[in-house]
């Protein structure tokens, strides 16, 4: 049975310690190509087994038609699908990892539900193989993000999820890693710190698929450069694969890769604000350029981010936001603490400006209506809540191309109007003949670091990156 999870206090990382290990199944039996969704093409299925693994599908999908209704995705009554790109990825990739590609590329634009593609292509090698899965994803917020969106899913199923990443005990982490080497547990979703450590190597390499989620969002050298000879097979996902596209090229992804253009919902296009402001504005009255869009959106009960180039702006940024417009607000960037019980140990380290945690943010943003959620772009690699309709961008000069379209991609994810607003002019007034800065932005040891390429305005001629 399932049993409950804490998200705030992160002790209960699998569902069932004493569950056996899953049969091995062979990639041509009748299950391993079974899909609720298609089942009027396959051949009946009479075996215990098989029975027990259609229970497993039916169980997820009506998990799934749960969790789209409580998101708001689809009114009840209405029926969740997939589109033809999700389903039609799903069948290739499980024919290439049948076939023993190593190396494969979802490419995907924001909002097109790779997620779930990835998730069904994990679960289905697990019933097929018997062995578990690793899905890796750049940041721990993420990694509980995803942990918590799989987790739904496989409820009342006999399918084990754990996390794994910073945020997690070691001593729960050696029980998680004992636990997928016995066969007890079969999804981990980590962090980039499963790469780091050599102690994991030999899971990962156990793994009967690795997936790496925005593969785009990792550090080639901290992290993506210990992938190279991992003999498992591994799945990268990106809407930007060109940010690692040496790497990508040198594992031999970029000339096995699927993409996936269609949207899961018809959802209108997320309509962009360009709005000129003055020079080094400051950040209040950069606020109050949006404010018509704001205040129709608060009017509305939605969920707004506000983005902050800076860490230390975002509290200021917050409090600004929660005294004039009297709505809860939460803050989330890279200096805060993990949970109410990491706060706790900052603070007896002498740290006693530490007052928030992510979890308990993250939990009041999703909870309330209308809410605020002011960020670092640390929201753009891959945060995900349906129910957002508003992004209002401060100084979006200091962002790339790839960044805005990554922060922009957080709303516009429903069957209803969405707003960017993009308040530009704040930091430089670019001449024609002066170059263009691209920043790309990835994670490297727990915190967002931004790289800068000077890019001439002349094709075919570009610059040096500097880490700042």
């Amino acid at each position: 049975m399932f049993s409950s999870f804490s998200c705030a206090d992160e002790q209960t990382l699998s569902r069932r310690k004493n569950s056996e290990p899953l049969p091995k199944r062979c990639a041509t039996s009748h299950l391993a190509d079974f899909d609720p969704a298609r089942q009027d093409r396959r051949e009946p299925v009479y075996s215990l087994l098989d029975m027990n693994l259609q229970k497993t599908w039916k169980q997820i999908e009506d998990n799934v038609q749960q969790v789209a209704v409580a998101s708001e995705l689809i009114q009840p009554g209405e029926s969740f699908t997939l589109t033809d790109d999700q389903s039609n990825s799903i069948d290739t990739l499980l024919d290439r990892l049948r076939r023993g590609d190593q190396r494969l590329l979802l490419v995907a634009p924001t909002g097109s539900g790779k997620t779930e593609v990835f998730f069904r292509t994990a679960v289905r090698r697990v019933l097929e193989e018997g062995r578990a899965v690793v899905i890796l994803v750049p940041t721990r917020d993420l990694a509980r993000q995803q942990f918590q969106y799989m987790l739904d899913r496989l409820e009342n199923t006999d399918l084990e999820i754990a996390q794994m990443h910073g945020g997690v005990p070691p001593r729960e982490r050696r029980e998680i890693k004992e636990g997928v080497e016995k066969g007890q547990i079969h999804i981990v979703v980590g962090s980039a710190m499963l790469l780091q450590h050599a102690s994991y190597r030999s899971m990962l390499e156990a793994a009967t698929l690795m997936v790496v989620d925005d593969v785009n969002a990792f550090d080639e050298e901290e992290d993506l450069r210990h992938i190279t000879g991992l003999r498992c097979q591994v799945l990268f996902t990106s809407a930007t694969p060109d940010a690692v596209g040496r790497f990508l090229k040198r594992e031999g992804a970029m000339d096995n890769r699927i993409e996936m253009k269609q949207m899961p919902f018809d959802s209108p296009p997320t309509e962009v604000h360009h709005i000129p402001a003055s020079w080094n504005e400051n950040i209040f009255s950069q606020i109050d350029r949006g404010l018509p869009v704001l205040q129709r959106h608060l009017d509305d009960g939605s969920r707004i981010y506000v983005i902050s180039r800076t860490r230390a702006r975002v509290p200021v940024i917050a409090q600004y936001l929660q005294d004039r417009f009297k709505v809860p607000v939460s803050m989330l960037h890279g200096d805060m603490a993990d949970s109410h019980e990491h706060r706790k140990r900052m603070r007896g380290r002498g740290n006693s400006q530490v007052r928030e945690d992510r979890i308990s943010m993250m939990r009041q943003f999703r909870d309330n209506k209308p809410a605020i959620l002011v960020a670092t772009n640390l929201v753009g690699s891959g945060l995900d809540i349906p129910m957002a309709d508003l992004v209002i961008v401060t100084d979006a000069d200091h962002f790339g191309p790839a960044e805005i379209e990554q922060l922009t991609g957080r709303v516009g994810r429903r069957e209803r109007h969405s707003d960017a607003v993009l308040v530009e002019g704040t930091i430089s007034a670019h001449r024609a003949s002066e170059p263009r800065v691209k920043a790309t932005s990835f994670v490297r040891k727990g915190k967002v670091v931004t790289m800068y390429r000077i890019v001439s305005r002349k094709p075919g001629r570009g610059g040096r990156r500097r880490a700042v």
